[in-house]
């Protein structure tokens, strides 16, 4: 990956001029909605470069998938820190010939890129990545003969939006309600979820790491058979443990013979989560 975004962003420098940026920031609108969250021009534009594409049509397409799986990955409770974000950012100005963020940070300006335009790409893209490794890892370990054993524990999950006008109702109901029989069946008819719950809130085989901190550390401080809730910034989550094992998980590294598959898996993955949204192209 570090390999694709030098390359991609040697491209940014050499293209992306001042007179242009300032055009973008005279004109920019909204040309896109992708699930309520809107897209600019200028995002575009950008995702031309980010992308190595020559036409908005391909740009569209890469942004709705990159939107569309980071949209999923924080509903499902995977997300990318300030850190890590930073990192990347600094592993692409290494690579540049670059040494640290501020003096990246001033390289992009005088070459009329917006960093925070850089670092929202980067930020969505990091967790769309961790999210595909996480539920295509799941499809690719059957059979799996070359890996690591790892401590797992599958989980289903019911996730409440605070967004959602009777909030508070749903919460209350299934605090006094939620059990082991009827998780299923709650996931379906309240998960704003909408992936997992079509399956009964199965958010599947989860290792230590893999959520945002708050899901992680209660995860693994439960043990199978628990039923609990967990608060975060965006709403509600109510997780139950089905059981808890050991697992030969694939290497992240995806070898060849399995590229093939992944990109298949990749494919029905991004067409139901296209077939689930609702996409305007203004």
């Amino acid at each position: 990956m570090k390999k694709v975004i030098t390359k991609v962003l040697t491209l940014i420098l050499l293209l992306y001029d001042i007179s242009f940026a300032q055009e973008l920031q005279l004109f920019d609108k909204v040309v896109l909605v992708v699930n309520s969250e809107p897209i600019l021009k200028s995002d575009i534009e950008f995702a031309k470069q980010w992308y190595n594409v020559k036409t908005d049509e391909e740009a569209q397409e890469k942004i709705i998938d990159s939107i569309l799986l980071y949209q999923q990955a924080t509903k499902s409770g995977i997300s990318a820190s300030a850190r890590e974000v930073d990192d990347a950012i600094l592993n692409i100005a290494k690579a540049n010939g670059i040494n640290s963020l501020e003096e990246f940070k001033r390289k992009l300006a005088e070459e009329g890129i917006s960093y925070e335009k850089l670092k929202e790409f980067i930020k969505r893209d990091l967790v769309a990545n961790k999210f595909l490794h996480f539920y295509l890892r799941q499809t690719l370990s059957k059979g799996v003969i070359e890996g690591q054993i790892q401590d797992i524990k599958k989980v289903w999950i019911i996730f409440v939006s605070k967004n959602r006008e009777d909030y508070g109702q749903v919460v209350s109901e299934l605090e006094k309600s939620l059990n082991k029989d009827n998780f299923q069946s709650f996931a379906k008819q309240y998960s704003d979820d909408k992936f997992t719950a079509e399956n009964g809130g199965l958010l599947g085989d989860v290792r230590k790491g893999d959520l945002v901190k708050e899901l992680d550390e209660a995860i693994f401080n439960h043990k199978a058979g628990d039923i609990f809730k967990v608060e975060t910034e965006k709403g509600t989550y109510f997780i139950y443990i089905e059981k808890e094992d050991k697992k030969l998980l694939p290497k992240e590294d995806f070898q060849e013979k399995s590229l093939e598959k992944f990109k298949k898996e990749y494919e029905i993955y991004i067409k139901k989560l296209r077939e689930q949204a609702v996409i305007q192209r203004l």
